[in-house]
């Protein structure tokens, strides 16, 4: 009987997973926090946790590439994801993520047992000059902008609105600050017109390369607070390498599936969740005593959510077609609709400024990139102890 609870389990979380990453802005953090106010049991909690985020990552990329509307997770991947769309290459690049995301599942799992070895000794390491590192690398992301004063200016007002957001008591306020600085922004400038046919490309072989370095940055971003997101590390690995539109694809997804199950190995060796799933799955069951469990499952759901997605790619791609002039209106009435739904009308408030603040950058035309302040500042005011 509880390998058909075990069972029934993987396939509700892997179903509403999956199903949740299609909606534009539904976070896998809201859904599991719904999930555990259920009263579930702690088992088939943990297996449904363990299911539906993988999916939810994998198949979120959808609305990121077709659509434009971004989660935390997929920020930085809409913005070259919509330029291959432009160019008639969307399905190559939602093919580009979803092996990405089946590979370095694959690399991460193999790489497993040397981070838990490595990560105790690593953090000591670096815990006493943490807040030194996380200051120095918004340097380098501010000093390599073209207008270093301007994108000084954006990543300290995006901090400001970070900062009240996250001290807002909001339950979930990611979703309106990204969904505000980069969807609701970006909509303003949609023109009529519908995207050209999507051609059914496979994806470079050089992407095996960037995945294989996304896996590495995931691993590296999981010790560091504050640059946690795949957006931050994959701007900041910019910085020390080039990279085509594709590759940077590959590398992004990487990094969202290399955190997610390094963040096991963190939970286990150092009592630290860099990821809210990581987190949720922590209070349910003994990380440390389910590795080889959980990481099977992790497996088993990115592998059937890629090979889902995969098939129905043509008719994902179909989304492009729709004349973005007009849908714009009513992404943004859903955007506001969910925005009013899980953070009241405090959500609404935040995702109104947010979006003027994404207007204001793309009018400024300074890199969307500084808007990532506003998880990277409010951190550094944790690790100085500065206190507003």
């Amino acid at each position: 009987m509880d390998g058909l609870t075990d069972a029934l389990s993987f396939i509700g979380g892997f179903a509403l997973g999956f199903l949740g990453g299609l909606l534009p802005g539904l976070h896998s953090n809201t859904m599991i926090s719904v999930l555990a106010s259920l009263g579930l049991d702690g088992r088939a909690l943990g297996i449904m946790i363990i299911s539906l985020f993988p999916a939810h990552l994998v198949s979120s990329y959808i609305p990121s590439i077709f659509f434009g509307v971004p989660e935390s997770g997929t920020v930085m991947a809409t913005l070259p994801g919509q330029r291959m769309v432009q160019r008639g290459e969307g399905v190559k690049a939602l093919r580009t993520v979803l092996l990405s995301c089946a590979l370095s599942a694959l690399v991460s799992c193999a790489l497993f047992s040397a981070s838990l070895a490595l990560f105790p000794p690593v953090y000591e390491a670096m815990r006493p000059h943490m807040r030194f590192i996380l200051l120095g690398i918004s340097a380098l992301l501010l000093l390599r902008t073209k207008a270093p004063f301007l994108s000084a200016a954006i990543f300290a007002l995006a901090g400001i609105l970070g900062h009240l957001s996250l001290n807002s008591g909001m339950p979930d306020p990611f979703l309106p600050l990204f969904c505000g600085m980069f969807a609701m922004a970006a909509m303003t400038g949609w023109k009529k017109g519908a995207a050209p046919m999507q051609e059914d490309l496979p994806p470079e072989n050089s992407i095996i390369w960037f995945t294989i370095i996304g896996v590495l940055l995931g691993f590296a971003a999981d010790l560091v607070p504050g640059v946690g997101s795949p957006s931050q590390t994959a701007v900041f690995a910019t910085m020390l390498m080039r990279m085509d539109t594709p590759g940077y694809l590959a590398m992004i997804s990487s990094i969202s599936v290399s955190q997610a199950v390094f963040s096991l190995s963190t939970s286990a060796s150092i009592g630290k969740s860099r990821v809210g799933a990581t987190a949720w799955l922590s209070e349910t069951m003994d990380i440390c005593a389910n590795i080889p469990i959980l990481l099977a499952l992790f497996i088993a759901s990115i592998a059937l959510a890629a090979m889902l997605a995969h098939a129905f790619r043509i008719h994902a791609a179909k989304l492009a077609s729709l004349d973005f002039s007009s849908l714009r209106f009513v992404l943004a009435a859903y955007l506001v609709a969910v925005a009013f739904i899980i953070d009241g009308w405090i959500g609404i408030v935040v995702l109104a400024a947010s979006a003027a603040l994404g207007k204001l950058t793309l009018g400024l035309e300074v890199e969307r990139t500084n808007l990532m302040g506003a998880i990277i500042v409010p951190t550094l005011m944790l690790l100085f102890g500065i206190f507003i």
